[in-house]
């Protein structure tokens, strides 16, 4: 759906989603408009700030991060802060998209933080455009230009990533005339083909970043090209909504593109409390098991060989319980239930094996906020930027990863019909963590052991079945994404059709722009526009215990949704 508007209004309506985020950090390098076009120096600080927007939305806490990786059912935790508590309920509520939400920043914080980026490269590519020139006789004048012809389109994609719909703008629009939202297809389109010609603006060119561009990163244009053809396959593998998107998409393309890419992007953290903008909230705070993260039980009940998950998905929903579980051979959980049990941690960029995850007796999360949301299991991978001081956050930073790449090449063969290159994949990871390999035939269940154990078992079954290659390149494409850029986990889970019911599967324009483009306030989710469908797997037919479990399962349903029907009856969007 395209819509039109005409300035003043979209300028108040950038202005607006530029303020609407408060990331509470005091950043030197966003000067204002005046400040930052005031001669050579400050265009090119300008310019270089528009990679900090990226960062913000791939790593700060208080934007979409953290409610969306909850919704992904990756990550759990009931407290209202960054909508947690409220995306996260289960069964799944329409998106409060409203300026009065407590926690709106959810929705526009992206949203500004995209458009903040885009605007100060545009406007620093007009002054190049205009005449200056950066350095002697302008040599720094290409630097400048690819370094922001890649940041719009990284900013670009990210929009199209996240919101259903946003507005195309560069240094050649024409703010004086009319202008129409795109819907996320079109917004895709454009990102693309903005990264196929950003790249080839840094392969023809010749240069080295600041190493404080990219923190710790002093790139030559080749290094800053191959990053941008790792954005080409994040992109394009993250943007379907659903199973049936996903099998239109370029896989081919993905598999080149993640294949050829920068293959492993560390930026280096600083203290945050000296004002820089290089921290990772994700990473320090959303695996902190005292807090904010634990492993939401439809994830490490994949790994489960106790039966308990079974169980627990066997029994409605606001009954359930955190349980304590068994992993068998999987090396990356704790081998028994014991407090605060861990070892030596690797990065996932590292490696796979040794344990990445601990048992914690305690269970910190609001009972009345639904206990079918508590865990004794959460990820530890990352401990060491939690444990370092409070609000640290000093270190090597993942923002990209081999392994990332490599599981998009997985899928990508699986979705072509070439089993035995996505196993050869999907193996190399389960093996270091001391599991069989995964069988080439689509259609049959991982090895058990001599104890009868199995990893993974399937998502939401309740007959605890061993999963087959798809399920596995899932549990293992989960695994080596945790916390490396805010959305994957969530995009992974849309794409695959393995989100709970009613999810919502983006983001509507912020309620704020939306009051001042003089639109309706509109949303997701909650079984309305844009909802996931039911993942749960079928059941086996042909005995009488699959048959009431059907039945079962089936009035479980239909009564969530009749007591969604109701609460959506009463929402009064303002």
């Amino acid at each position: 759906m395209n819509r039109k508007l005409t300035l003043p209004a979209f300028a108040l309506a950038l202005t607006v989603g530029f303020s609407g985020c408060d990331l509470q950090v005091d950043n030197p390098n966003q000067p204002d408009r005046a400040r930052a076009l005031a001669g050579p120096d400050d265009v090119e600080t300008l310019i270089a700030s528009s990679f900090l927007k990226v960062w913000e939305i791939g790593h700060y806490w208080n934007n979409a991060n953290f409610a969306f990786g909850h919704m992904a059912s990756r990550h759990t935790a009931t407290w209202g802060n960054m909508g947690m508590n409220d995306l996260g309920r289960e069964p799944r509520e329409a998106l409060p998209n409203s300026p009065s939400y407590r926690w709106a920043y959810v929705f526009e914080a992206n949203w500004g933080d995209a458009y903040g980026g885009i605007s100060g490269a545009s406007d620093g590519v007009r002054a190049i455009e205009a005449g200056l020139e950066i350095g002697p006789g302008g040599e720094r004048n290409a630097r400048a230009l690819a370094f922001a012809a890649g940041n719009q389109a990284i900013l670009s994609c990210l929009l199209a990533l996240w919101y259903d719909q946003a507005f195309i703008v560069d240094e050649t629009t024409d703010l004086g005339g009319e202008l129409e939202t795109v819907d996320y297809n079109g917004m895709f389109s454009y990102a693309m083909g903005k990264l196929d010609a950003a790249e080839s603006q840094a392969r023809s060119s010749s240069f080295t970043l600041n190493d404080t561009w990219l923190n710790g990163n002093p790139w030559d244009n080749n290094q800053w090209a191959d990053y941008l053809v790792g954005w080409k396959a994040r992109c394009a593998a993250n943007m379907p909504r659903t199973d049936a998107e996903a099998a239109g998409a370029n896989w081919g393309q993905i598999i080149s593109n993640a294949q050829n890419s920068i293959q492993d992007v560390v930026i280096t953290g600083e203290d945050s409390s000296s004002d820089s903008p290089w921290f990772d909230g994700l990473k320090s705070l959303m695996q902190e098991n005292n807090t904010w993260h634990r492993m939401h039980m439809d994830w490490v009940g994949m790994a489960d060989q106790s039966g308990e998950y079974q169980d627990w998905l066997g029994i409605p929903t606001q009954q359930r319980t955190a349980r304590k579980m068994a992993f068998g051979d999987d090396m990356r959980f704790p081998a028994q239930p014991e407090n605060g049990l861990k070892s030596e941690v690797v990065s996932p960029s590292v490696a796979s094996d040794g344990p990445r995850s601990k048992y914690n007796s305690t269970i910190i999360f609001r009972p009345e906020r639904g206990t079918y949301r508590q865990s004794h299991y959460g990820d530890i991978r990352y401990d060491a930027y939690t444990l370092s001081c409070s609000f640290c956050f000093f270190g090597p930073m993942e923002h990209m990863t081999k392994q990332e790449m490599d599981h998009y090449v997985a899928e990508g063969h699986y979705r072509m019909g070439n089993f035995a290159g996505a196993a050869e994949i999907v193996n190399k990871t389960r093996m270091e963590a001391g599991l069989p390999p995964a069988p080439s035939n689509p259609t049959e269940a991982v090895p058990s052991n001599g104890a009868g154990e199995c990893t993974p078992r399937k998502r939401y079954d309740t007959q605890g079945r061993c999963g087959n290659l798809r399920d596995a390149m899932w549990f293992e494409h989960f695994e080596n994404v945790f916390n490396v850029f805010g959305g994957l986990e969530f995009w992974h889970g849309r794409r695959n059709d393995i989100l709970p019911a009613g999810t919502a599967l983006q983001l509507p324009l912020p309620a704020a722009d939306l009051e001042v483009l003089q639109r309706d306030i509109y949303t997701f989710g909650g079984g309305g526009a844009s909802s996931a469908g039911d993942p749960t797997p079928s059941v086996v037919p042909g005995s009488l215990d699959a048959a009431l479990e059907r039945v079962t399962f089936a009035l479980e349903r239909i009564r969530e949704q009749q007591a969604a029907e109701r609460r959506a009856r009463d929402l009064v969007v303002r």
